[in-house]
Protein backbone atom coordinates (compact mmCIF):
# COMPACT_ATOMS: atom_id res chain seq x y z
CA UNK A 1 0.00 0.00 0.00
CA UNK A 2 1.38 3.43 -1.36
CA UNK A 3 2.40 6.04 1.75
CA UNK A 4 2.03 9.52 1.66
CA UNK A 5 6.22 10.02 0.49
CA UNK A 6 5.41 7.58 -2.65
CA UNK A 7 2.75 10.12 -3.89
CA UNK A 8 3.53 11.91 -6.06
CA UNK A 9 4.62 15.78 -5.70
CA UNK A 10 2.22 17.16 -7.99
CA UNK A 11 -0.17 16.09 -10.94
CA UNK A 12 -0.30 16.68 -14.94
CA UNK A 13 -3.39 17.96 -15.72
CA UNK A 14 -4.06 17.51 -19.53
CA UNK A 15 -5.75 20.09 -21.84
CA UNK A 16 -7.35 19.11 -24.75
CA UNK A 17 -7.11 21.29 -28.02
CA UNK A 18 -11.20 22.23 -27.44
CA UNK A 19 -10.12 23.98 -23.75
CA UNK A 20 -7.05 25.48 -25.67
CA UNK A 21 -9.44 27.15 -28.20
CA UNK A 22 -11.67 28.51 -25.59
CA UNK A 23 -8.97 29.13 -23.55
CA UNK A 24 -7.25 31.67 -26.72
CA UNK A 25 -11.11 32.84 -27.49
CA UNK A 26 -11.46 34.12 -23.71
CA UNK A 27 -7.83 35.96 -24.45
CA UNK A 28 -8.61 37.42 -27.66
CA UNK A 29 -8.58 40.63 -27.91
CA UNK A 30 -11.76 42.46 -29.06
CA UNK A 31 -11.75 43.83 -32.67
CA UNK A 32 -11.22 46.89 -33.21
CA UNK A 33 -12.11 48.77 -36.89
CA UNK A 34 -11.17 52.17 -35.85
CA UNK A 35 -8.45 52.52 -33.47
CA UNK A 36 -4.78 53.57 -32.88
CA UNK A 37 -2.59 50.79 -33.15
CA UNK A 38 -0.14 50.78 -29.81
CA UNK A 39 3.11 49.49 -29.84
CA UNK A 40 2.72 47.67 -26.90
CA UNK A 41 -0.19 46.20 -27.65
CA UNK A 42 -0.87 42.57 -27.36
CA UNK A 43 -3.03 40.30 -29.71
CA UNK A 44 -3.60 36.71 -29.21
CA UNK A 45 -4.62 35.10 -32.74
CA UNK A 46 -6.07 31.53 -33.80
CA UNK A 47 -6.22 30.40 -36.61
CA UNK A 48 -7.43 27.17 -38.22
CA UNK A 49 -4.92 27.24 -41.13
CA UNK A 50 -1.82 28.21 -38.84
CA UNK A 51 -0.35 27.30 -35.42
CA UNK A 52 -1.73 29.48 -32.85
CA UNK A 53 0.53 32.76 -32.76
CA UNK A 54 0.67 34.82 -29.65
CA UNK A 55 2.45 38.29 -29.97
CA UNK A 56 2.66 39.52 -26.79
CA UNK A 57 3.44 42.67 -25.94
CA UNK A 58 7.47 44.41 -26.46
CA UNK A 59 8.59 44.67 -23.00
CA UNK A 60 10.07 47.61 -21.47
CA UNK A 61 12.91 45.91 -19.62
CA UNK A 62 14.60 43.15 -21.04
CA UNK A 63 14.61 41.53 -17.58
CA UNK A 64 17.37 39.20 -15.86
CA UNK A 65 17.55 36.56 -18.70
CA UNK A 66 18.54 39.07 -21.54
CA UNK A 67 21.88 39.89 -21.67
CA UNK A 68 22.84 43.83 -22.17
CA UNK A 69 25.81 44.57 -25.20
CA UNK A 70 25.08 42.58 -27.91
CA UNK A 71 24.85 44.30 -31.06
CA UNK A 72 22.54 43.73 -33.95
CA UNK A 73 25.49 42.40 -36.24
CA UNK A 74 26.29 39.65 -33.75
CA UNK A 75 23.03 38.44 -33.54
CA UNK A 76 23.15 38.00 -37.08
CA UNK A 77 26.51 36.58 -37.62
CA UNK A 78 25.51 34.13 -35.00
CA UNK A 79 22.33 33.19 -37.04
CA UNK A 80 23.83 32.42 -40.66
CA UNK A 81 26.94 30.63 -38.55
CA UNK A 82 24.08 28.45 -37.26
CA UNK A 83 22.15 28.05 -40.77
CA UNK A 84 25.52 26.76 -41.96
CA UNK A 85 26.13 24.17 -39.05
CA UNK A 86 21.95 23.00 -39.91
CA UNK A 87 22.91 22.65 -43.65
CA UNK A 88 26.16 20.36 -42.79
CA UNK A 89 23.63 18.23 -40.59
CA UNK A 90 25.22 18.93 -37.65
CA UNK A 91 22.26 18.42 -34.51
CA UNK A 92 20.60 21.54 -33.22
CA UNK A 93 21.46 21.44 -29.66
CA UNK A 94 25.42 20.56 -30.63
CA UNK A 95 24.76 23.70 -32.81
CA UNK A 96 23.91 26.00 -30.16
CA UNK A 97 26.71 24.47 -27.86
CA UNK A 98 29.79 24.72 -29.97
CA UNK A 99 28.31 28.52 -30.94
CA UNK A 100 28.03 29.47 -27.79
CA UNK A 101 31.79 28.38 -26.85
CA UNK A 102 33.37 29.98 -29.21
CA UNK A 103 31.40 33.50 -29.13
CA UNK A 104 34.11 35.80 -28.26
CA UNK A 105 32.07 38.20 -26.73
CA UNK A 106 30.85 37.36 -23.04
CA UNK A 107 27.16 38.66 -23.33
CA UNK A 108 26.44 36.36 -26.36
CA UNK A 109 28.40 33.60 -25.08
CA UNK A 110 26.04 33.76 -22.04
CA UNK A 111 23.18 34.38 -24.27
CA UNK A 112 23.37 31.16 -26.25
CA UNK A 113 24.54 28.79 -23.31
CA UNK A 114 20.81 29.76 -22.08
CA UNK A 115 19.64 29.02 -25.31
CA UNK A 116 21.12 26.47 -25.64
CA UNK A 117 20.81 24.89 -22.10
CA UNK A 118 17.37 25.72 -21.98
CA UNK A 119 16.78 23.45 -25.78
CA UNK A 120 18.86 20.57 -24.44
CA UNK A 121 16.09 20.88 -21.41
CA UNK A 122 13.36 19.90 -23.46
CA UNK A 123 12.06 22.90 -24.93
CA UNK A 124 11.54 24.81 -28.24
CA UNK A 125 14.22 26.47 -30.19
CA UNK A 126 11.00 29.43 -30.20
CA UNK A 127 11.16 29.41 -26.41
CA UNK A 128 14.61 29.41 -25.88
CA UNK A 129 14.62 32.64 -27.89
CA UNK A 130 11.79 34.07 -26.24
CA UNK A 131 13.41 34.29 -23.12
CA UNK A 132 15.52 37.13 -24.55
CA UNK A 133 13.32 40.07 -25.95
CA UNK A 134 15.91 42.35 -26.38
CA UNK A 135 17.44 40.79 -29.58
CA UNK A 136 14.68 38.36 -31.21
CA UNK A 137 11.63 40.32 -31.41
CA UNK A 138 8.00 39.18 -31.74
CA UNK A 139 8.34 38.92 -35.38
CA UNK A 140 11.44 36.21 -35.18
CA UNK A 141 9.63 34.14 -32.54
CA UNK A 142 6.79 33.58 -34.26
CA UNK A 143 8.49 32.58 -37.22
CA UNK A 144 10.58 30.21 -35.82
CA UNK A 145 7.61 28.57 -34.35
CA UNK A 146 5.73 28.26 -37.54
CA UNK A 147 9.17 26.69 -39.54
CA UNK A 148 9.93 24.32 -36.01
CA UNK A 149 6.19 23.25 -36.77
CA UNK A 150 6.67 22.65 -40.88
CA UNK A 151 10.20 21.63 -40.29
CA UNK A 152 11.39 24.72 -42.65
CA UNK A 153 13.73 26.02 -39.93
CA UNK A 154 16.61 26.67 -42.36
CA UNK A 155 14.65 28.47 -45.14
CA UNK A 156 12.97 30.78 -42.67
CA UNK A 157 16.25 32.13 -41.01
CA UNK A 158 18.08 32.19 -43.67
CA UNK A 159 15.07 35.08 -45.46
CA UNK A 160 14.94 36.41 -41.36
CA UNK A 161 18.60 37.20 -41.72
CA UNK A 162 18.25 38.56 -45.44
CA UNK A 163 15.74 40.63 -43.81
CA UNK A 164 17.21 41.83 -41.17
CA UNK A 165 20.37 42.84 -43.50
CA UNK A 166 18.90 44.95 -45.69
CA UNK A 167 16.35 46.74 -43.57
CA UNK A 168 19.69 47.62 -41.37
CA UNK A 169 21.76 48.83 -44.45
CA UNK A 170 18.28 50.91 -45.61
CA UNK A 171 17.81 52.19 -42.30
CA UNK A 172 21.25 53.53 -41.67
CA UNK A 173 21.40 55.06 -45.49
CA UNK A 174 18.14 57.28 -43.86
CA UNK A 175 19.65 58.53 -41.02
CA UNK A 176 22.72 59.64 -42.02
CA UNK A 177 20.75 60.96 -44.96
CA UNK A 178 18.98 62.76 -41.64
CA UNK A 179 22.15 64.00 -40.06
CA UNK A 180 22.96 66.65 -43.48
CA UNK A 181 20.94 69.33 -41.69
CA UNK A 182 22.77 68.45 -37.87
CA UNK A 183 26.23 69.08 -40.06
CA UNK A 184 24.99 72.13 -41.37
CA UNK A 185 23.98 73.62 -38.27
CA UNK A 186 27.07 72.75 -36.97
CA UNK A 187 29.52 74.27 -39.67
CA UNK A 188 27.47 77.32 -39.46
CA UNK A 189 27.76 77.63 -35.81
CA UNK A 190 31.65 76.51 -35.80
CA UNK A 191 32.05 79.29 -38.46
CA UNK A 192 30.30 82.07 -35.75
CA UNK A 193 32.09 80.78 -33.20
CA UNK A 194 35.10 81.15 -34.96
CA UNK A 195 34.27 84.60 -35.96
CA UNK A 196 33.74 85.81 -32.28
CA UNK A 197 36.38 84.47 -30.63
CA UNK A 198 39.05 84.64 -33.31
CA UNK A 199 38.29 87.34 -36.09
CA UNK A 200 36.57 89.76 -34.37
CA UNK A 201 38.76 90.57 -31.46
CA UNK A 202 41.69 91.30 -33.62
CA UNK A 203 39.17 93.78 -35.92
CA UNK A 204 37.76 95.60 -32.80
CA UNK A 205 42.05 96.00 -31.57
CA UNK A 206 42.88 97.41 -34.74
CA UNK A 207 39.77 99.55 -34.91
CA UNK A 208 40.45 101.32 -31.47
CA UNK A 209 44.15 102.11 -32.32
CA UNK A 210 42.93 104.02 -35.43
CA UNK A 211 39.78 105.30 -33.50
CA UNK A 212 38.07 105.73 -36.89
CA UNK A 213 34.16 105.92 -35.81
CA UNK A 214 32.47 102.44 -37.28
CA UNK A 215 29.34 101.60 -39.97
CA UNK A 216 26.17 101.20 -38.38
CA UNK A 217 26.04 97.71 -40.11
CA UNK A 218 29.90 96.80 -38.91
CA UNK A 219 28.31 97.43 -35.01
CA UNK A 220 25.63 95.73 -35.42
CA UNK A 221 27.43 92.33 -37.02
CA UNK A 222 29.68 92.64 -34.06
CA UNK A 223 27.25 92.89 -30.82
CA UNK A 224 25.21 90.00 -32.72
CA UNK A 225 28.00 88.01 -33.42
CA UNK A 226 29.09 88.87 -29.95
CA UNK A 227 25.51 87.83 -28.37
CA UNK A 228 25.11 85.20 -29.86
CA UNK A 229 28.10 83.07 -29.00
CA UNK A 230 27.86 84.82 -24.91
CA UNK A 231 27.78 81.75 -22.14
CA UNK A 232 23.71 83.26 -21.04
CA UNK A 233 22.86 82.95 -24.56
CA UNK A 234 24.29 79.63 -25.23
CA UNK A 235 23.35 78.23 -21.77
CA UNK A 236 19.65 79.69 -22.69
CA UNK A 237 19.36 77.63 -26.02
CA UNK A 238 20.52 74.29 -24.81
CA UNK A 239 18.12 74.66 -21.57
CA UNK A 240 15.90 75.27 -24.51
CA UNK A 241 16.48 72.08 -26.40
CA UNK A 242 17.06 70.01 -23.41
CA UNK A 243 13.08 71.67 -22.83
CA UNK A 244 11.64 70.88 -26.13
CA UNK A 245 13.29 67.36 -26.64
CA UNK A 246 11.74 66.26 -22.37
CA UNK A 247 8.52 67.51 -24.14
CA UNK A 248 8.32 65.90 -27.58
CA UNK A 249 8.77 62.56 -25.21
CA UNK A 250 6.50 63.42 -23.54
CA UNK A 251 4.03 64.19 -25.54
CA UNK A 252 4.79 61.58 -27.45
CA UNK A 253 3.80 58.68 -24.91
CA UNK A 254 0.37 59.09 -25.77
CA UNK A 255 -1.04 56.52 -29.03
CA UNK A 256 -2.89 59.16 -30.82
CA UNK A 257 -0.15 61.54 -30.78
CA UNK A 258 2.43 59.53 -31.99
CA UNK A 259 -0.07 58.97 -35.12
CA UNK A 260 -0.22 62.49 -35.46
CA UNK A 261 3.85 63.00 -35.61
CA UNK A 262 4.14 59.84 -38.12
CA UNK A 263 1.28 61.44 -40.15
CA UNK A 264 3.08 64.84 -40.11
CA UNK A 265 6.58 63.30 -40.88
CA UNK A 266 5.05 61.89 -44.19
CA UNK A 267 3.59 64.95 -45.25
CA UNK A 268 7.29 66.88 -45.04
CA UNK A 269 7.80 68.42 -48.57
CA UNK A 270 10.73 66.24 -50.77
CA UNK A 271 11.27 64.35 -47.20
CA UNK A 272 8.07 62.70 -46.46
CA UNK A 273 7.14 61.63 -49.73
CA UNK A 274 9.94 60.71 -51.29
CA UNK A 275 11.99 59.30 -48.85
CA UNK A 276 9.94 58.65 -45.12
CA UNK A 277 6.78 57.09 -46.93
CA UNK A 278 8.57 55.18 -49.01
CA UNK A 279 10.76 53.49 -46.61
CA UNK A 280 7.75 52.94 -44.66
CA UNK A 281 6.35 50.88 -47.77
CA UNK A 282 9.49 48.83 -47.83
CA UNK A 283 8.99 47.94 -44.16
CA UNK A 284 5.74 46.85 -44.40
CA UNK A 285 5.92 44.87 -47.99
CA UNK A 286 9.13 43.05 -46.87
CA UNK A 287 7.32 42.43 -43.41
CA UNK A 288 4.36 40.85 -45.71
CA UNK A 289 6.12 39.15 -48.35
CA UNK A 290 8.78 37.45 -45.38
CA UNK A 291 5.73 36.02 -43.37
CA UNK A 292 3.28 35.09 -46.21
CA UNK A 293 6.53 32.65 -47.42
CA UNK A 294 7.38 31.36 -44.20
CA UNK A 295 3.68 29.91 -44.20
CA UNK A 296 1.65 31.92 -41.89
CA UNK A 297 -1.68 32.87 -42.81
CA UNK A 298 -2.90 36.11 -43.60
CA UNK A 299 -4.33 37.18 -40.52
CA UNK A 300 -1.17 36.23 -38.51
CA UNK A 301 0.60 37.64 -41.22
CA UNK A 302 -1.10 41.23 -40.85
CA UNK A 303 -1.03 40.85 -37.46
CA UNK A 304 3.05 40.24 -37.42
CA UNK A 305 3.34 43.14 -39.83
CA UNK A 306 1.73 45.69 -37.80
CA UNK A 307 3.82 45.15 -34.76
CA UNK A 308 7.20 45.46 -37.06
CA UNK A 309 6.04 48.11 -38.59
CA UNK A 310 7.88 51.72 -36.61
CA UNK A 311 4.94 54.02 -38.81
CA UNK A 312 1.85 54.61 -36.56
CA UNK A 313 -0.11 56.12 -39.45
CA UNK A 314 1.01 52.79 -41.61
CA UNK A 315 0.46 50.45 -38.60
CA UNK A 316 -3.41 51.56 -38.72
CA UNK A 317 -3.77 51.43 -42.41
CA UNK A 318 -2.83 47.57 -41.69
CA UNK A 319 -5.27 47.08 -38.74
CA UNK A 320 -7.55 48.60 -41.09
CA UNK A 321 -6.65 45.36 -43.53
CA UNK A 322 -6.42 42.83 -41.09
CA UNK A 323 -10.23 43.95 -39.95
CA UNK A 324 -11.18 44.16 -43.86
CA UNK A 325 -9.38 40.66 -44.29
CA UNK A 326 -11.57 39.43 -41.15
CA UNK A 327 -14.91 40.26 -42.45
CA UNK A 328 -14.34 38.40 -45.63
CA UNK A 329 -13.89 42.16 -47.71
CA UNK A 330 -10.21 42.02 -48.77
CA UNK A 331 -7.72 44.18 -48.77
CA UNK A 332 -8.68 46.72 -51.44
CA UNK A 333 -10.85 49.10 -49.85
CA UNK A 334 -9.00 49.66 -46.52
CA UNK A 335 -5.96 50.28 -48.81
CA UNK A 336 -7.60 52.89 -51.22
CA UNK A 337 -9.04 54.57 -48.15
CA UNK A 338 -5.61 55.28 -47.06
CA UNK A 339 -3.79 56.86 -50.50
CA UNK A 340 -1.96 59.45 -48.27
CA UNK A 341 0.01 56.53 -46.62
CA UNK A 342 -0.35 53.98 -49.21
CA UNK A 343 0.68 54.94 -52.96
CA UNK A 344 -2.22 54.06 -55.11
CA UNK A 345 0.44 51.81 -57.48
CA UNK A 346 1.42 49.81 -54.39
CA UNK A 347 -2.36 49.50 -53.94
CA UNK A 348 -2.60 48.53 -57.35
CA UNK A 349 0.23 45.63 -57.53
CA UNK A 350 -1.21 44.12 -54.16
CA UNK A 351 -4.48 43.78 -55.27
CA UNK A 352 -3.33 41.74 -58.41
CA UNK A 353 -1.11 39.72 -56.47
CA UNK A 354 -4.26 38.95 -53.84
CA UNK A 355 -5.92 38.47 -56.92
CA UNK A 356 -3.37 36.26 -58.78
CA UNK A 357 -2.65 34.17 -55.50
CA UNK A 358 1.06 35.56 -55.80
CA UNK A 359 0.95 38.49 -52.98
CA UNK A 360 4.12 37.67 -51.50
CA UNK A 361 6.34 37.75 -54.97
CA UNK A 362 4.24 40.96 -55.44
CA UNK A 363 5.31 42.47 -52.14
CA UNK A 364 8.85 41.62 -52.55
CA UNK A 365 8.87 43.10 -56.20
CA UNK A 366 7.59 46.21 -54.45
CA UNK A 367 9.74 46.10 -51.59
CA UNK A 368 12.80 45.83 -54.18
CA UNK A 369 11.72 48.45 -56.51
CA UNK A 370 10.82 51.09 -52.98
CA UNK A 371 14.17 50.30 -51.66
CA UNK A 372 15.82 51.34 -54.93
CA UNK A 373 14.19 54.50 -55.19
CA UNK A 374 14.65 55.11 -51.22
CA UNK A 375 18.18 54.88 -52.30
CA UNK A 376 18.25 57.12 -55.10
CA UNK A 377 16.37 59.75 -53.53
CA UNK A 378 18.98 59.45 -50.25
CA UNK A 379 21.85 60.40 -53.19
CA UNK A 380 19.62 63.17 -54.03
CA UNK A 381 19.25 65.14 -51.11
CA UNK A 382 23.08 64.69 -50.02
CA UNK A 383 23.84 66.30 -53.45
CA UNK A 384 21.11 68.94 -52.35
CA UNK A 385 22.36 69.55 -49.42
CA UNK A 386 25.96 69.97 -50.02
CA UNK A 387 25.15 73.11 -52.18
CA UNK A 388 22.63 74.12 -49.57
CA UNK A 389 26.00 73.77 -47.09
CA UNK A 390 28.19 76.09 -49.49
CA UNK A 391 25.69 79.05 -49.69
CA UNK A 392 24.81 79.52 -46.26
CA UNK A 393 28.81 79.04 -45.30
CA UNK A 394 29.69 81.59 -48.17
CA UNK A 395 26.99 83.84 -47.17
CA UNK A 396 27.66 83.83 -43.31
CA UNK A 397 31.52 84.67 -44.65
CA UNK A 398 30.17 87.44 -47.20
CA UNK A 399 28.51 88.82 -44.69
CA UNK A 400 31.59 89.29 -42.32
CA UNK A 401 34.35 90.56 -45.32
CA UNK A 402 31.14 93.13 -45.98
CA UNK A 403 31.22 94.07 -42.01
CA UNK A 404 35.37 93.63 -41.23
CA UNK A 405 36.78 94.05 -43.95
CA UNK A 406 35.46 97.33 -46.23
CA UNK A 407 35.74 99.36 -43.35
CA UNK A 408 39.42 98.41 -42.92
CA UNK A 409 39.90 99.24 -46.43
CA UNK A 410 38.66 102.79 -45.96
CA UNK A 411 40.88 103.11 -42.96
CA UNK A 412 43.93 102.18 -44.64
CA UNK A 413 42.91 104.59 -47.83
CA UNK A 414 42.33 107.56 -44.85
CA UNK A 415 45.75 106.48 -43.54
CA UNK A 416 47.34 106.63 -47.16
CA UNK A 417 46.00 109.85 -48.08
CA UNK A 418 47.59 111.57 -45.08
Amino acid sequence: MPTKADKPAGRIKRVSPATKKRAAARKAAPKATDVVVDEEEAVVVADDDAPSMVITPKPKTSGFLSFGGIRRDEITAFLRQLIMMLEAGTPLLKALKTLGERAERPGLRAMLTDVSDHVESGNALWQSFERHPRHFDTVFINLVKASEASGTLVTVLRRQVEYWERSEMLGKRVKRAMYYPVVLVCVCALVVLLLAKVVIPQFEQVFEQIGTELEWYTIWFIWIIKFVTSIPFVLLVVAALVALGVLYRWWCTSPMNRLRRDKIKLRIPKIGPGIIRKYAVVQFTRSLSLLLRSGLSMMVTLDLARTAIHNQAVAQVLQSVRDSVERGEGIEQPLRQAEGVIPPVVTDMLVTGEESGQLDTIAEHIADTYEEEVNIALAGLGDMIQPVLTVIVGGVVLVAALALFVPMIGMVQQVSNL
